[in-house]
């Protein structure tokens, strides 16, 4: 039988162990220590090592990034002044070939407007040529026309003087005689025309009394304005004061006028000649030809002093060169001549002559 253990030796072997464990821990507490302390060493050269080398690299990178940037102006330096060059080649290529193809276009277009303008001319050529072969075709047969009927008229009475005496020798010879003025007339109209084309019409220009004038226009007109049962008068004012023209002009053109008037106005119609000062600081005399005849239509105003004019397509009432002449005439003075109408009221025809006052 073992011996019994004694409760003293127990409780050294307690104490033994105890103090045993206690150094123990101690002892791995230290080794932990130990290797806490070799750890943050080993972190801190690990992080002075990697900061190091951060470093380096930062640094390798800056002095990198600076020849890099350099190289890259440089670059961009080669590029701007080769783009620079090409672009100035490019634009100096551009303008020239612009200047070429404007050149190009302005010859084009000059050719182009020299054709137009040679088309224009040949066609203008044309349709004068067309318009004067019209004209000279309407000329014949209108002078074919009117010289007709009073060499008929005067044929007629050349037969009847030799087929034996007339009953009547006074009205036969007055027959010729007017049949013979209306062809002098008509021959005179149209060398009136020739010259006015030709600029050969004169003037003998003196003072004359348009008083006088007006009075003898209308007297060698009455006897034509009776035969139609038309009053025909004068109503000049005191105009004091000679006008300055050819009278025998101013005559004609009068005249003209004052026939018109007869041969457009119905019987029983009135026709009056008038003067009046007129212009700045009455420098002229405007003689009027009034009538109560059928008018004139609005569209017929302006073409009435064309060659060859009628108021109506067919009317035979004359060559349609009175009008015509007459203005050409006012015009050489210098002066004017001009028409108010309204259709159903009758027609006034106007035209100025130079008048020189016997005022100081």
């Amino acid at each position: 039988m073992p011996p019994e253990k004694t409760p003293s030796t127990r409780s050294e072997r307690e104490k033994s162990g105890k103090a045993l464990r206690d150094s123990d821990l101690a002892s791995e507490h230290q080794a932990d220590v130990n290797r806490d302390a070799e750890r943050v060493e080993a972190d801190k050269a690990k992080l002075q090592s990697r900061s190091d080398s951060d470093a380096s690299r930062d640094l390798g990178r800056a002095d990198l990034g600076r020849s890099g940037a350099k190289r890259q102006a440089e670059g961009d330096e080669r590029l701007r002044v080769e783009r620079q060059t090409s672009d100035q080649a490019i634009k100096g290529e551009r303008l020239r070939t612009d200047a070429a193809t404007e050149m190009g276009r302005t010859h084009h277009q000059a050719s182009a407007k020299s054709s137009a303008e040679l088309l224009s001319q040949e066609q203008d050529r044309h349709q004068e040529t067309m318009a004067a072969l019209t004209t000279r075709e309407e000329f014949l047969a209108i002078v074919s026309h009117d010289l007709r009927n009073p060499l008929n008229n005067i044929s007629m009475a050349a037969q009847d003087l030799l087929e034996g005496p007339p009953e009547d020798l006074k009205e036969l010879a007055s027959s010729i005689n007017r049949s013979t003025g209306e062809m002098l007339r008509l021959i005179e109209d149209l060398l009136d025309v020739e010259r006015i084309a030709a600029g050969k019409l004169t003037l003998h220009i003196e003072e004359h009394d348009v008083r006088e004038i007006i009075k003898q226009a209308v007297e060698q007109q009455q006897g034509a304005a009776a035969a139609k049962g038309i009053t025909l008068e004068a109503d000049p004012q005191d105009v004091s004061g000679f006008v300055l023209c050819d009278r025998n002009r101013a005559m004609q053109v009068l005249s003209n006028l004052i026939g018109n008037a007869i041969k457009f106005t119905p019987a029983k119609g009135q026709i009056c000649v008038s003067c009046q000062r007129t212009g700045v600081k009455g420098g002229e005399v405007q003689i009027s030809v009034s009538d109560t005849g059928e008018g004139i239509a609005p569209e017929k105003i302006n073409t009435i002093f064309e060659r060859f004019s009628q108021l109506h397509n067919q009317d035979r009432r004359g060559i349609g060169l009175g009008l015509y002449i007459a203005k050409m005439m006012v015009e050489e003075h210098p002066g004017r001549l001009w028409v108010e109408s309204k259709l159903g009221e009758g027609s006034t025809f106007h035209f100025t002559l130079p008048l020189r006052s016997t005022d100081p």
